[in-house]
């Protein structure tokens, strides 16, 4: 009974469900901890059944960028058009990959780290739907194409880069042992995090409490080398990254605007 339990399954499996679950497991223990066997385990079927919806693990963590992405998708407050003007239209697009990424910060070193599809595809905006619709958006809003080249590369440079720093700060307050460059082999692990934390310094960081923890939560930082740090360490370990990414976005748009006044 058990085994046609375990067959049935099998049957009942789809790319888009083991990529899911594969996500899941992602946002749960970190990258390093989607192998092929946790995942089926999860699905409860054999590790072999896998392989005939997806050929390698590395076509498994495409679609989970993929999946990720897509979310943009089922955003109810990201447009499709600039009927509000090209200004909110890019702020809706920007806050919502945020959003994705914060939903998922164990999996969106994927989304930048996976190899695209072509080297002008830049992340964290790698769907080619998506890049095709703000292209087209913002030459219907009356954009040059060198000031539509320009847009797109300085709006995913600002992302990729706030948002990896925002999402590893997430994932340092909340340490997976799957978050390591290498999982329970040797081999590394395409977007994983490193180098691989200990579980002492995983301890140190959950127990944190006061912002000068929470800036050195292993006291490894003297006070008499790097005064400076220590006497900013209240200000330096707050948490602003909404105001930061607010402010750092109207500089983007600002750019923007420059550049087509």
């Amino acid at each position: 009974m058990a085994q046609r339990d375990v067959r049935n399954r099998a049957k009942g499996l789809t790319p888009e469900l083991v990529a899911r679950t594969a996500l899941e497991l992602i946002d749960d223990e970190g990258v390093g901890a989607a192998s092929m066997r946790a995942i089926a385990a999860r699905l409860g079927v054999e590790a072999m059944s896998l392989y005939k919806h997806v050929s390698t693990r590395d076509e498994l963590l495409d679609l989970v960028v993929e999946l990720v992405v897509a979310e943009l998708d089922e955003d109810p407050q990201v447009r499709r058009d600039a009927a509000d003007g090209w200004r909110d239209y890019l702020s809706r697009l920007a806050r919502g990959v945020r959003r994705y990424a914060l939903a998922h910060p164990h999996a969106f070193p994927l989304v930048t780290t996976r190899p695209a599809e072509a080297p002008w595809i830049n992340p964290p905006l790698r769907s080619l739907a998506w890049i095709e619709s703000m292209l087209a958006t913002l030459h219907d809003a009356g954009f040059s194409d060198e000031q539509v080249l320009f847009t797109y590369r300085s709006f995913n440079s600002f992302l990729l880069g706030y948002l990896l720093m925002e999402s590893g700060a997430r994932t340092l307050r909340d340490p997976q042992d799957g978050d390591g460059s290498m999982g329970t082999s040797s081999e590394p692990i395409p977007g994983g995090l490193t180098p691989t934390r200990t579980d002492a310094e995983q301890e140190a960081v959950a127990e944190a409490e006061t912002p000068q923890e929470q800036l050195d939560p292993q006291g490894d930082i003297e006070v008499a080398d790097f005064p400076t740090i220590h006497r900013l360490a209240e200000r330096l370990a707050e948490d602003r990254f909404d105001e930061e990414f607010e402010r750092g976005l109207e500089r983007l748009l600002d750019a923007v605007a420059a550049q087509l006044a």
